[in-house]
C-alpha cells in the first residue's frame, strides 16, 4: 500500500525517501543506511538507536558500491514494466442492452386522435382521427426521472416543468406525446390493441419508436385546454385501474394543475406549435342528399349489412313520408318527417347520417353510418325489417337532440322505433 500511494514517475531523493521499510519496529531510510555501513559508521533509526548492531568497515570504493546496489534496487521501481497494473475497467453494458435515455422522433403527419365508433369516446374533447404534421423532437424514453427508476408523482405541472427546464428540456405538447406513443404505424395503442390490458407495466406500454410507459398513468402535458376553466392542464394517459380501452395514445383527460399521482417526461427541442382542435356543436339535423351507389358500397364493407347492398332502392320523398303519416290516420307527426337520408349532429363532433332504404322487395331497413377520416362512412348500427317492404319514415326535433324516431306507420303500436345517441359516444336502436 506504501509504494502504490506514494509513487512517482521521477525518481528524486524525495521520492526515494518515502520508499522505506521497518527494521526492528522502527523505521530506517535504507539509502542513509548503506552510506553510514561504507563508512564505517553504525546507522541509527529515527530515534537514534543502533539500527544494526552488526556492521563492518570498508574502503572508499565499498561507498560506490553501495550507493550503485541502492539506485538498482529502486530503480526497478520505477520502470514501467514494474508498475502496479491498472484497475480492470467497469464492467460496461453491451451496446446492444444500453437503453438510451431519450430518444428522437422523426417529423412527419400521423392519424391523431381516435376513429369514430371504434372505442368509447368523450367526443367533446377527444377529437375524430385527423391527419395531423408535426416537426422532428426528442423525449424522454420513460418518465422522469427515468434510468429504470420508479416515475416521480406528486408533483404539479409548474414544478414538473421546473424539473424538464433543470436538464434541458419541457414538458411535451399532448400531440408530441401522442405522436411518441402511437409510433410509426399511427396505432390506437402504445403496444398495439392485443395488449392495451397489458398496460399497466413499462414493457406492455411500449411504442413502435422506443418509448416505454405510454398509458400506464396520467401524465402531465404543456398544452393548455382552450375553454376549460381556470387552473386546469391536459393530461394523457390513464389512470390505475382504468378501462384498457383508455390506455389509449388519444386518451385526453382535464385535471387540476396539482393533481397528485400525475407523472411527467420531458421533449427537447423547439415545441411544435399544432394544436388540437375541439369540435363545436353543430346543426342538430339536416337532410342530405345521396346516390344509392354510394349508401351501397358502406353497407358492403360490414360483413353484417353486405347483404342489404344487393338490389338496393331508396324511398321517395316526400311522397313516402306522407304514406307512413297517412297509414297512422295521423294529419301531423309532431316532428320533422323525412324517407331521405338524414345528418345528425348530436353532440359535439360527432357527425351521423341515418339511412332508411329497401333491400330487394320485401326487406326495408333503418342504418346509421359513422364519418371516417377519408370521407367515407362506415355502419355503426342497423336495424332489419325482414318481411316488411315499407316505406320507413324518420322523425325528428331540434328540441330532442339526442334522438330520432321512425316507423312504417306513425303513432302505430309495434311500428314505430327510435335511434338513441348515449355517452359515451354509442348509438342504440330500440323498438319498444
Amino acid at each position: 500500500m506504501l509504494r502504490s500511494r506514494y509513487f512517482s514517475d521521477s525518481a528524486t531523493p524525495r521520492s526515494l525517501a518515502r520508499h522505506s521499510r521497518f527494521r526492528n519496529g522502527l523505521k530506517t531510510n535504507d539509502a542513509s543506511h548503506a552510506v553510514a555501513s561504507a563508512y564505517g559508521r553504525q546507522p541509527t533509526n529515527q530515534l537514534g538507536a543502533t539500527a544494526n548492531p552488526r556492521w563492518r568497515r570498508v574502503g572508499p570504493r565499498a561507498v560506490i558500491s553501495a550507493l550503485a546496489g541502492q539506485v538498482a534496487a529502486v530503480a526497478p521501481a520505477c520502470s514501467s514494466e514494474t508498475r502496479p497494473a491498472p484497475p480492470p475497467p467497469a464492467q460496461q453494458t453491451p451496446a446492444a442492452e444500453q437503453r438510451p435515455s431519450r430518444v428522437r422522433v422523426p417529423g412527419g403527419a400521423f392519424s391523431s386522435g381516435t376513429e369514430p365508433g371504434r372505442f368509447e369516446r368523450r367526443p367533446e374533447l377527444e377529437p375524430r382521427l385527423t391527419r395531423t404534421a408535426l416537426g422532428p423532437f426528442e423525449i424522454d424514453v420513460e418518465p422522469y426521472p427515468g434510468g429504470g427508476q420508479p416515475a416521480l408523482l406528486g408533483l404539479g405541472r409548474a414544478e414538473s416543468a421546473e424539473r424538464c427546464a433543470e436538464q434541458g428540456g419541457r414538458l411535451c405538447t399532448e400531440l408530441e406525446w401522442e405522436r411518441a406513443c402511437k409510433g410509426p404505424a399511427s396505432t390506437p395503442f402504445p403496444g398495439g390493441e392485443a395488449q392495451a390490458a397489458e398496460c399497466t407495466t413499462a414493457a406492455g406500454c411500449s411504442s413502435g419508436f422506443g418509448v416505454s410507459g405510454m398509458g400506464r398513468r396520467l401524465e402531465w402535458t404543456a398544452s393548455e385546454p382552450p375553454g376549460a376553466a381556470a387552473h386546469t392542464a391536459l393530461v394523457r394517459g390513464a389512470s390505475d385501474g382504468a378501462d384498457p380501452s383508455a390506455r389509449r395514445c388519444a386518451h385526453r383527460e382535464l385535471r387540476g394543475e396539482t393533481e397528485p399521482g400525475v407523472a411527467f417526461r420531458c421533449c427537447y427541442g423547439p415545441p411544435n406549435a399544432a394544436r388540437v382542435v375541439l369540435p363545436k356543436l353543430g346543426t342538430a339535423f339536416a337532410t342530405v342528399t345521396l346516390a344509392t351507389a354510394e349508401i351501397g358500397e358502406w353497407l358492403a364493407r360490414d360483413p353484417a349489412t353486405a347483404r342489404l347492398a344487393r338490389e338496393l332502392s331508396g324511398f321517395a320523398e316526400p311522397e313516402s313520408g306522407r304514406a307512413v303519416l297517412a297509414k297512422g290516420g295521423a294529419e301531423r307527426p309532431g316532428s320533422s318527417l323525412t324517407t331521405a337520408p338524414l345528418r345528425w349532429n348530436p353532440a359535439a363532433g360527432v357527425d351521423l347520417i341515418v339511412v332508411t332504404a329497401r333491400s330487394g322487395p320485401a326487406t326495408s331497413f333503418v342504418a346509421v353510418f359513422d364519418a371516417l377520416p377519408d370521407g367515407t362512412r362506415q355502419v355503426l348500427a342497423s336495424f332489419v325489417l325482414e318481411g316488411e317492404a315499407g316505406p320507413i319514415a324518420l322523425g325528428y326535433s331540434a328540441g330532442a337532440r339526442d334522438r330520432v324516431r321512425f316507423g312504417t306507420c306513425w303513432n302505430c303500436t309495434g311500428e314505430m322505433g327510435r335511434v338513441l345517441y348515449r355517452e359515451p359516444d354509442r348509438v342504440l336502436i330500440v323498438q319498444p
